[in-house]
């Protein structure tokens, strides 16, 4: 991972996902695994965003709602902008996006782990509230919940804008490489933009959402027999196991991140594994987050269960209204594609009046005149 760099520079990390990485294997493993990821990840936003929608119309619009929409959509970003750019990079072993996405990459990403982080603390906050004051969802304003949104991702992309400036690509013959390098006059400024950037993006952010979901915990407790407060410690419960599902997911990112920062003047940086591995963990969570939130948050099991329901009764009635017109319009025909009457009406109309006699002292010619006829 030695890299020459420019006049004075010391390497610190490569941006957009590990280049150069060695073996065969790594090209093929590492873009299907980051795909099959995208995808289901994709998949599981969208579907989550749909359920969203449909539980706002059915029961009206809400802080925590909302706040579930905006956390979906950064999924949503880091599987469909930053994943397939990695993926790429690992299948090419080299930076094939040219130098404007070279140096928006890292910025791009981890803008978006700060709008997560910020986004879990307000949707801890946000429950947290709704526990002590028992109206404080019915007085959504949506101007305020816009203004907040906006902030939050003001304040997320405007955190690691150092970044862009650090960000570099290197060109070695038909090889680009992006990389994040680090100028002799600013090692004072990256030490401390290391610590401070992943304390305010991550750790306090997490932390006060943990703190936030605990109290409102345990101010459900004491009113537990009541369906409405056992139905809000269920949702803070879920809630919780979101953030802390996260929360361990993405600390292998902020550890790595500064780890480089920190170790770039004595050479001594993360290892490559450790890199692959924390950016597999964190475009996991964003997968993971939508099942987490389907199948615990009561309000979106049961929104989706009735979705489902609703889906599978017009497929239902769509299909019986398909074979009651196919089987009106059914013509039966034999082998030799000849029109064949239609025997149902046959047997209701034919009637059999003779009695058999079974006194004929001649039964043997009856037998013998059927079988000419057939």
């Amino acid at each position: 991972m030695e890299l020459e760099t420019t006049a004075n520079a010391s390497f610190v990390a490569f941006d957009g996902g590990v280049q150069q990485l060695s073996g065969e294997d790594t090209a093929l493993i590492l873009p299907f695994v980051l795909g099959a990821i995208c995808a289901v990840g994709i998949g599981g936003n969208v579907l989550l965003l749909a359920v969203l929608t449909h539980n706002v119309k059915a029961t009206g619009a809400s802080d925590t709602a909302a706040m579930l929409v905006n956390l979906s959509a950064t999924d949503l970003l880091l599987l469909a902008l930053c994943a397939p750019a990695r993926a790429l990079t690992y299948r090419k072993r080299a930076w094939t996006l040219g130098p404007v996405a070279c140096r928006m990459t890292e910025w791009l990403q981890h803008g978006c782990l700060a709008a997560k982080a910020f986004t879990l603390a307000l949707l801890g906050r946000a429950r947290h509230d709704l526990h002590s004051r028992v109206e404080s969802d019915a007085h959504f304003k949506l101007k305020r919940t816009v203004m907040t949104a906006g902030a939050v991702w003001a304040t997320a992309l405007a955190f690691p804008v150092a970044d862009i400036v650090f960000s570099n690509l290197h060109v070695k013959g038909n090889v680009s490489l992006c990389v994040s390098e680090l100028p002799p006059h600013s090692s004072e400024f990256v030490r401390v933009y290391g610590k401070v950037l992943p304390l305010a993006a991550y750790a306090v952010p997490v932390l006060l959402a943990g703190v936030c979901h605990v109290r409102a915990i345990f101010k459900s407790l004491p009113r537990a027999r009541e369906a409405r407060a056992a139905r809000r410690g269920e949702i803070a419960l879920s809630l919780l196991s979101v953030t802390a599902a996260n929360a361990l997911a993405l600390l292998p990112e902020w550890g790595a991140w500064a780890w480089a920062r920190h170790g770039a003047r004595e050479g001594c940086g993360p290892p490559a594994a450790l890199l692959v591995l924390a950016e597999v963990c964190m475009y996991l969570a964003s997968a993971l987050s939508p099942a987490i939130l389907l199948s615990t948050l009561v309000p979106l099991r049961e929104s989706l269960t009735s979705a489902c329901v609703r889906v599978a009764g017009r497929r239902a009635v769509s299909n019986a209204k398909k074979h009651r017109g196919s089987s009106a319009s059914e013509v039966r025909a034999d082998a030799f594609d000849r029109t064949l009457p239609d025997l149902e009406h046959f047997w209701s109309g034919r009637q059999n009046p003779t009695v058999p006699d079974n006194t004929d002292p001649f039964p043997w010619e009856r037998l013998e005149q059927g079988s000419a006829e057939l």
